[in-house]
């Protein structure tokens, strides 16, 4: 397959962008691929929003900026996020006249909400929907366009590179087995994140980090992958995996974090309580789990009445309501889950990569912003401010790249399969080592027995992908395992505890 322009992933990064170059240049071609259904993947789950300045009179973008900068607690990059959060008012108007519906009050005005970390209201939400509102939104006018091509149930082995350029990608049709190549000008991983390294994750099953892995293996630069950002308040519930999500506006109207005796903690650890960045919150509540034989404690969401509740959390009041919380009477269940890469494949302030003609965004990049920690609700945006940049890049540059001849076929394994049995063994091992060694808190002693083992699990599963036929299960295995690598030898070099890093041997 030739195409000008693909993309590799169906979020709001890659869908943003497609969008776009289709818009700007409708003679071209454009390929979107993703491994499962077109609206599986992080944005379809987020439920917070988007952070933009829109409130002149009680905010700014100088806070938003330096609120940015806080979280990331001295390492992101400071022109990265003011050319984020300048930029944010006018993507946010191209994405609501692509029809996406925020909340509003009763004056009319949109309802600017509060999370922690942000020292004004700014979030624009669709109930604690925001990121279904927008994925479905996107993927109708994706339909609107006929210069868009988007293939479900295709899943992306590994780049493609000749001559040290990116020249597509390898794939294979999950259905048919089919292996075939998909020949590029310029390709856009947007693969998401990948928070199935770990065994309580709020991130869906397709969040393996596949892009990541692929970028590795061609040799792409990956930096900060030691920040892993755990949710405070995932829905303590073992047997469900991904765990769902409590979001943090939930916080942000007025609920607190007790203890299993009832107790308030959150002043012990910050001033701003409940509404501290979300490293603190976290260590906080992993630190409070740890004097219990228990593995959660509550979030008191009694100061809600129920109605307020059920109107601006519908969906988490019947994922509640469904297992039979009383939520006003008994508080929700809470436990920190892994949530959002704040590394990633590093780019430029163009969303380019170290490989010529491969771009990154969305959770995959690690452009800058965010450095040691994420600010709430501001990864939508930070994909939204990257695809267009990485939009306007790619179209001024098309004229001058060709598509790439003679490209050799993908070695096809022979027809012994791995038992599945096996591959979900494997995970488990993975997931509960990441978890118990690599997690909120880790230590030299965790991090080293870890990577002995994980690089043990990597040298049999890449043996077994070269001598067996492929499966999504196994290549994602491996993809995982290859992540896990990169957090924990990134972990081993960080040398100083910053925002979600925390290694208890550095003092």
């Amino acid at each position: 397959m030739l195409t000008d322009f693909l993309v590799i992933g169906s979020g709001i990064a890659g869908l943003s962008y497609a969008l776009k170059v289709s818009e700007y240049l409708p003679n071209t071609t454009v390929t979107i691929i993703t491994k499962s259904e077109a609206n599986e993947g992080a944005t379809k789950y987020a439920q917070g929003g988007i952070a933009v300045v829109l409130d002149s009179a009680n905010d700014s973008f100088e806070k938003h900026i330096d609120d940015t900068l806080k979280a990331g607690d001295g390492l992101s990059n400071p022109e990265i996020v003011e050319m984020v959060v300048k930029n944010a008012p006018e993507r946010l108007e191209e994405l609501i006249g692509y029809g996406v519906n925020f909340d509003k009050n009763n004056l009319r005005e949109y309802d600017l909400v509060k999370e922690g970390g942000h020292s004004a209201n700014r979030i624009l939400h669709h109930y604690d929907s925001t990121g279904n509102e927008i994925e479905d939104t996107l993927l109708r006018n994706i339909e609107d366009r006929s210069n868009i091509s988007l293939i479900s149930y295709v899943f992306a082995l590994d780049l493609i590179i000749e001559n040290n350029v990116c020249a597509g990608v390898y794939v294979q049709d999950v259905k048919t087995g089919i292996i075939d190549k998909v020949v590029s000008k310029f390709t856009l991983l947007a693969t998401g994140g990948a928070g199935q390294v770990f065994k309580f994750t709020t991130n869906p099953m397709v969040s393996t980090g596949d892009g990541i892995a692929m970028a590795y293996r061609a040799n792409a630069e990956v930096r900060g992958m030691e920040f892993v950002q755990f949710h405070p308040t995932a829905l303590y519930n073992p047997s469900r995996r991904p765990l769902f999500l409590i979001s943090e506006a939930v916080r942000g109207q007025s609920a607190v974090l007790r203890t299993i005796s009832g107790k308030e903690f959150m002043l012990d650890y910050h001033k701003d309580k409940e509404l501290a960045t979300r490293d603190i919150v976290s260590r906080a509540i992993d630190m409070e789990i740890k004097k219990t034989e228990l593995d959660y404690l509550f979030l008191d969401c009694s100061s809600i009445s129920v109605t307020d509740f059920k109107i601006n959390f519908p969906n988490i009041f019947k994922a509640c309501e469904d297992l039979g919380l009383n939520i006003v009477d008994n508080g929700i269940p809470v436990t920190p889950a892994a949530h959002f890469i704040c590394g990633g494949i590093l780019t430029d302030k163009y969303g380019r990569t170290s490989i010529p003609n491969l771009y990154a965004c969305g959770e995959c990049a690690n452009t800058g912003i965010h450095g040691a920690n994420r600010l709430a609700s501001n990864s939508l945006l930070e994909s939204l401010v990257f695809s267009h940049e990485i939009a306007i890049d790619s179209i001024s540059l098309i004229s001058d790249v060709g598509l790439v001849n003679d490209i050799k076929e993908y070695k096809i394994q022979n027809n012994k399969s791995y038992p599945s049995n096996s591959i979900e063994e494997d995970l488990n091992a993975i997931t509960s080592i990441m978890s118990e060694n690599v997690g909120v808190f880790t230590d030299n002693k965790m991090l080293l027995n870890t990577m002995i083992f994980m690089n043990k699990k990597y040298k049999k599963i890449n043996e077994i992908c070269s001598t067996h036929s492929f499966s999504v299960e196994l290549y994602e295995l491996r993809n995982i395992i290859q992540v896990a690598l990169l957090i924990i030898q990134q972990s081993i070099e960080r040398n100083e505890n910053k925002g979600v890093f925390f290694n208890k041997d550095i003092k």
